[in-house]
């Protein structure tokens, strides 16, 4: 145990409900660590847009398996009754949600303390957490640096040990991205395994999931015990077989460091008994992204028009940034046909994928295509929306296939890389088959 159980830096979750359950410390010094965490940290990494300063919070000890874990919550989708939503937007300024989402009430049922709400982009759009609302929200290993997105706030929180796990959500690698960057434990869940908005029937049609980027695999193990749902977990009678693919699905040119990052782990895998093989790329990336403004960008547009309806405001250059517009307007050109034909080509994509990995049970990647992030590159100032997209496959080729598929998908740090320079690698899997995946990180610990 650290010499001082109030040192939260040094603490994950698991530590921490213990210490809890115990009677060492209190829900109320757990808050007080956090609170002056956040105080000292956020002139440098922007994470934190509201600290509440009347959490609902459980006190005393308890027997909860999160009791007492300070918790923040991503400034988008699962939401508390009463709670600022403003989803990164100046369009969406004193908006509140009108209930608790399950996601949150199985978290306090289990004695999690929700203290506040982190920075997104504007509407969870860019792979860096960027906005006017807020500004930018910095990487604690290099503020110089971003600290990816779009769940960029609760990675910088969660890095710079304001709490030790945070809420997150991902429709196009939006918790493995900023995981990556910021050297963290980030599972994006397989379709419909995580109750919540983003998953619920319609919502975000099935490409977004919701669940938390964490400091150590032990406390996603954790609240995958707590927010993971189902029991067909894959029960491999042999170890799970791994191919690997480093090329640059965007064909842009590989990076040497991602690439070696990947291979180290592929050789770790391979040395610990698993069949580990190379193999081409597994689906036609031009495919893949023919799919992005129908099944991402509509949901951009359809939370537009909620908060207009909600708060009278008329969505305009005064409260949208330049991007969010040129993306209403490629939106307002959609037909159905356009969405019927993206459906069928997502199910082709998945078909693709089954056949790629037919002889194998996990896929390993980068998780990002460069080494890190770079600020005023990848937000909503771009004006060009082609530009926009070049770069973004450029950085992030490796993620919205899994949105996609609905498989579940793990970032992890590369034990080959610099504790103050991580590069993610990530592990993908078959739907249901979250427990496989993280099993094989421990495996790597």
């Amino acid at each position: 145990m650290p010499a001082s159980p109030l040192d939260a830096t040094a603490l994950d979750a698991t530590a921490m409900a213990d210490l809890v359950r115990d009677r060492q410390v209190t829900a109320t010094e757990l808050r007080a660590a956090a609170q002056a965490r956040h105080v000292a940290t956020h002139a440098t990494i922007n994470a934190v847009v509201e600290w509440y300063d009347d959490p609902d919070t459980p006190e005393g000890p308890t027997g909860d398996v999160l009791a007492g874990v300070p918790f923040l919550r991503k400034d988008y989708g699962s939401a508390e009754a009463g709670r600022l939503v403003e989803m990164g937007s100046r369009l969406g300024r004193g908006f509140r949600a009108a209930e608790t989402s399950e996601y949150y009430t199985t978290l306090r049922a289990h004695g999690a303390q929700v203290l506040g709400r982190t920075a997104v982009p504007e509407f969870i759009q860019h792979g860096t957490t960027e906005s006017r609302a807020h500004g930018p929200t910095r990487n604690p290993l290099d503020p110089s640096l971003s600290a990816g997105g779009s769940s960029g706030g609760a990675a910088a929180a969660v890095a710079a040990g304001v709490v030790p796990v945070a809420h997150a959500s991902d429709c196009a690698g939006s918790i493995r991205i900023p995981a990556a960057a910021c050297g963290l434990y980030g599972l994006k869940p397989g379709r419909r395994r995580v109750a919540g908005p983003a998953s619920d029937p319609g919502g975000w049609g099935g490409i977004a999931e919701e669940f938390v980027v964490s400091r150590t695999l032990r406390d996603t193990r954790l609240f995958w015990s707590v927010l993971g749902s189902g029991n067909q977990e894959f029960v491999a009678s042999t170890p799970p077989s791994i191919a690997v693919s480093v090329d640059h699905w965007a064909g842009a040119a590989p990076d040497a460091e991602v690439v070696a990052a990947t291979m180290a782990v592929a050789e770790a895998l391979e040395h610990l008994g698993h069949r580990v093989e190379t193999i081409e790329q597994p689906v036609d990336y031009e495919q893949l992204m023919s799919t992005w403004h129908p099944l991402f960008s509509r949901w951009v547009a359809r939370d537009v028009r909620l908060l207009e309806e909600a708060t009278g405001r008329v969505a305009g250059p005064d409260n949208l940034e330049p991007l969010t517009l040129a993306l209403l307007d490629e939106v307002s050109q959609l037909t159905v046909a356009d969405l019927d034909l993206a459906q069928v080509t997502q199910g082709a994509i998945t078909r693709r994928l089954e056949q790629s990995m037919n002889s194998f049970d996990v896929l390993l990647t980068p998780t990002l295509g460069r080494p890190t992030i770079p600020i005023n590159a990848l937000g909503g100032e771009v004006d060009s929306m082609d530009a926009y997209l070049r770069l973004n496959d450029e950085t992030f080729p490796y993620n919205y296939l899994f949105n996609v598929t609905g498989w579940p998908s793990l970032s992890l740090p590369s034990p080959a890389a610099a504790a103050d320079r991580p590069i993610g690698v990530q592990l993908s899997a078959r739907w249901g088959n979250e427990r496989t995946l993280l099993s094989l990180a421990g495996q790597l610990l």
